[in-house]
């Protein structure tokens, strides 16, 4: 006996426990897939030596037309992701995907005081006065924040979601169609709470307001002391700064969308007279419309902020965060410091991976749901 164990002191039984983990029941890790209207972002994050590496990530553009059909853009999805997948021969087959947008209702509410269980058994009933959609025709889930009184009866403070069952078979065939099994879906904005997680540490105190700029909507959350506290969804998105602009320049959207990123705001009175001087009216006419744009931005952000506000004296926002393709447009995150008086900065979802890894800057805002998705492990839904 003493023999055997003499020989098996040159071996890394942990490392040898893992790869027939791995061999039987497949890696442990988990795919972030961000699936959107305009690109599907994938992040893949391994531990190794007690700190998480990249293994690998990809920004996938959907090349459809822009009057593709749903199963069109959806079979493009399927056939982008499976190329990916083959090409970087990655062996994961967990994968977890977020959902937003219209088909998706997240609320807080007080319930009665219950196990979780009993929750569970419950749900349906409870939550239907909270939800515009018909019950049997969304999925539910709940998350509960705490214990607390109201009118002298104990309740708990949960988070309410409700996804249309359609949206979340969207995401599920996607995955399965190219080999991988659906873990976890997620909301876009609770997603990013695991990258903020990460960040909060360089951050310091006070709430964050996130701005997930995607292509067809904008993600606004408000994370105070780790929990977010608002969610809400609003429709002024990177594809809106484009119609301005294919309006204001009579040009189809590929051109504005160039045009878009090439110029954005123009604030220096300096830099408007040169670009007067020197005859280029493009820069000036695509400055004018994303400014219109980000006007009615700012209200929808004010709005929500007044919301925060106003359930409780002590609150306040300390910085917003810029995400999605859309976060380094020339000079937006400037503007919006101006006009909402806090510091905006642009997020670097993988700021905390040492050495930093090989992402361009401009793709880096892209990859924050992706990059929070992948942060979930297995004990997240075993």
């Amino acid at each position: 006996m003493a023999g055997i164990q003499d020989k098996l002191k040159g071996f890394d039984l942990k490392k040898i426990k893992e790869k027939f983990s791995s061999l039987f029941l497949g890696s442990p890790d988990i795919l972030g897939i961000d699936i959107g209207n305009y690109s599907v972002k994938v992040v893949w994050l391994k531990e190794e030596g007690g700190e998480l590496k990249l293994k690998t990530w990809g920004h996938l553009p959907i090349e459809a037309k822009p009057d593709a059909s749903p199963d069109e853009r959806k079979q493009q999805t399927v056939n982008q992701l499976r190329a990916f997948l083959i090409q970087k021969n990655i062996p994961v087959k967990q994968a977890a995907t977020a959902i937003s947008g219209n088909s998706v209702i997240v609320r807080y509410v007080k319930f009665p005081l219950l196990t979780k269980n009993e929750l569970r058994a419950t749900l349906a009933t409870e939550a239907e006065p909270f939800i515009p959609f018909d019950i049997k025709d969304v999925q539910l889930s709940f998350h509960i924040l705490a214990e607390v009184m109201e009118e002298g009866q104990k309740k708990m403070e949960t988070v309410l979601v409700a996804s249309k069952k359609d949206m979340v078979q969207a995401r599920v065939d996607v995955l399965e169609a190219v080999g991988l099994r659906p873990a976890i879906i997620d909301v876009d904005s609770f997603a990013l709470e695991g990258v903020h997680e990460r960040l909060d540490a360089v951050q310091g105190a006070g709430s964050t307001l996130y701005l997930n700029l995607g292509h067809s909507v904008t993600n606004l959350s408000i994370i105070e002391a780790g929990v977010t506290r608002v969610v809400r969804d609003i429709f002024i998105s990177g594809n809106t700064f484009t119609k301005a602009v294919a309006k204001a320049l009579q040009c189809d959207p590929a051109k504005a969308e160039e045009a878009k990123k090439g110029f954005g705001l123009m604030l220096d009175q300096e830099e408007k007279e040169k670009a007067l001087a020197e005859g280029n009216r493009d820069a000036l006419a695509v400055s004018q419309a994303v400014a219109g744009v980000v006007k009615d931005l700012v209200s929808e952000v004010h709005r929500s902020v007044d919301f925060y506000l106003s359930q409780g004296p002590e609150r306040s926002v300390a910085r917003i965060v810029l995400s999605g393709g859309t976060a380094r447009m020339k000079n937006l995150a400037k503007y919006l410091t101006g006009e909402l008086k806090v510091p905006v900065t642009v997020l670097n979802p993988l700021s905390f991976i040492q050495p930093p890894p090989d992402v361009p800057a401009e793709i880096q805002p892209a990859l924050g749901v992706a990059v929070g998705l992948a942060l979930r492990r297995a004990k997240d839904w075993v």
